[in-house]
């Protein structure tokens, strides 16, 4: 009997070892291995585009996706070229709509001492575990953990470095959380990422954090230290809207601003031709009507002396999480700037009978005007020191590049550069093909193939004078009758 009982005691052990070993097998197969590390920061553009409508603007003169420009006045001599830039600009509408595609900038590391900090869900968006708050260094903090094979969430939350972790309750059901977040100074970055996990395989989670709230960066530039002049000092910058708090739903990232909407002061710093703001980070909700508004910008020219003006950027719409750049040129009243030119010149051509005045952007064609009179009409469209364009001038530009294209639909071409423009098309100078008129009387009438025609010199030569032609082939100067009637583009020197 007792050889039977200690026969059965071995048997139940053995089959009670085998049972626990199968179990424990059965658990660690179901098993999978999770590596969670921060992958860097970025800002997403939240599938919007910029919007800069402005109230005060002379003329809309480009749109795309992602840029904006206007023109602004400065004082009663100088205008503001504003250009509104989303990072990143060559974002397309069309893919966007198509694949629901988040873009955004390219991802940068996350600063030393910020703090963050993870938690995983399950498949209903239950709690199972945090990291709690971690201090993020220069060679990164991994996250490793096992879990049994299925469907998980994780959600990241960090604060700039130096700024305060918020209270997070992530011991809770996943769609029930909020917290709350005082001021856009603390960065709050996120990210939620779906993640299948499978058994007995080892998965890396990349997680790239998204800045929540806006950044706006602003540069001045002045483009003439003789004509515009050296900034000297600026005054009381600020940007509006920027809301004094949060509320910030874990489960998507959405969040309601709250507290009262005040000004956001920026400053700027610079010596010369150029000043730049600091990165400003506001709390916007994305649809009320913002401003950008620059208090007394002071100048002093060599040619002009000293003087002053403001610069208002009204009805500005500025979209949740997304990175902004704003650049402001100062330049003569009518002018654009070519990069690299020596001279101002028109931002369109000449058009009307008296009194005459030009144009609100380039692709329009404006007026024909006979050589002897031309001489003149610049300086009373546009003021002192206003002139033809001379034969040497659109040389200048020819010679950086010629391409033919369209601008706003109308056929012409672009001087300056070498390929169309797709971006910042008024950085360079658009002449439109246009209505000419040829001379019945007299010789060296305008060519045939002519598409447009322009004066190339402020002064007759006998009863010639050089002209610029444009074909559907290229762009050359010769003389023609000073009695055709031809377009008017003028120029100033800087």
């Amino acid at each position: 009997m007792k050889n039977q009982f200690i026969q059965l005691l071995a048997l139940f052990i053995v089959l009670f070892t085998s049972c626990s070993k199968n179990e424990r097998n059965t658990a660690a197969e179901t098993d999978g291995s999770v590596n969670v590390k921060i992958g860097g920061v970025s800002f997403s553009d939240e599938g919007t585009d910029p919007q800069l409508k402005l109230s005060t603007n002379k003329s809309l003169i480009n749109k795309i996706s992602g840029i904006q420009e206007s023109i602004v006045p400065f004082n009663s001599e100088l205008s503001v070229l504003a250009t509104l830039t989303q990072e990143p600009s060559t974002s397309s509408n069309a893919l966007r709509a198509s694949t629901g595609l988040r873009l955004a900038t390219t991802p940068v590391s996350l600063g030393t001492g910020a703090k963050y900090a993870i938690a995983v869900y399950n498949a209903a968006g239950n709690y199972i575990k945090d990291t709690g708050i971690l201090t993020y260094t220069a060679s990164g903090t991994n996250w490793n953990l096992s879990l049994p094979a299925g469907s998980y969430t994780f959600v990241a939350v960090a604060v700039a470095n130096g700024q305060t972790f918020p209270s997070v309750n992530f011991n809770q059901a996943l769609a029930n959380i909020t917290f709350n977040v005082t001021g856009a100074d603390t960065d709050l970055l996120w990210k939620k990422l779906p993640v299948t996990v499978l058994a007995n395989q080892t998965l890396t989670v990349n997680l790239v954090l998204s800045h929540l709230f806006t950044q706006v960066q602003a540069t001045l530039e002045s483009t003439s230290a003789n004509v515009v002049g050296n900034i000297t000092s600026m005054t009381s910058s600020t940007v509006f809207p920027n809301y004094g708090t949060a509320s910030v739903k874990l489960t998507d990232g959405l969040f309601t601003q709250g507290s009262t909407s005040t000004a956001r002061n920026v400053s700027f710093s610079g010596t010369g031709l150029a000043w730049t703001s600091n990165a400003a980070l506001i709390i916007t909700e994305g649809t009320t009507t913002g401003k950008v508004n620059f208090g007394t910008v002071s100048l002093n020219s060599t040619q002009n002396g000293v003087r002053s003006g403001t610069i208002d950027l009204s009805n500005l719409s500025l979209q949740k999480g997304v990175k902004y750049s704003l650049k402001l040129r100062l330049v003569p009243k009518g002018a654009i700037d070519v990069p690299t030119s020596n001279y101002y010149w028109s931002s369109a051509n000449l058009m009307g009978t008296s009194p005459i005045t030009i144009a609100s952007a380039q692709y329009i064609k404006g007026s024909v005007y006979g050589g002897n009179g031309s001489a003149t009409y610049c300086e009373g469209a546009l003021g002192t020191g206003w002139r033809t364009a001379t034969q040497t001038e659109y040389q200048s530009l020819i010679s950086m590049g010629i391409a033919r294209g369209s601008y706003n639909g109308q056929t012409g071409w672009f001087l300056g550069t070498s390929t169309v423009p797709t971006a910042n098309k008024d950085n360079y100078m658009f002449l439109p093909d246009n209505d000419f008129v040829r001379s019945s009387s007299g010789s060296n009438n305008i060519p045939t193939g002519a598409l447009g025609v322009y004066w190339a010199s402020s002064t007759v030569q006998g009863n010639s004078k050089p002209a610029l032609i444009l074909t559907a082939t290229g762009v050359s100067i010769v003389d023609v009758h000073q009695n055709n009637q031809i377009g008017i583009r003028c120029v100033k020197s800087k």
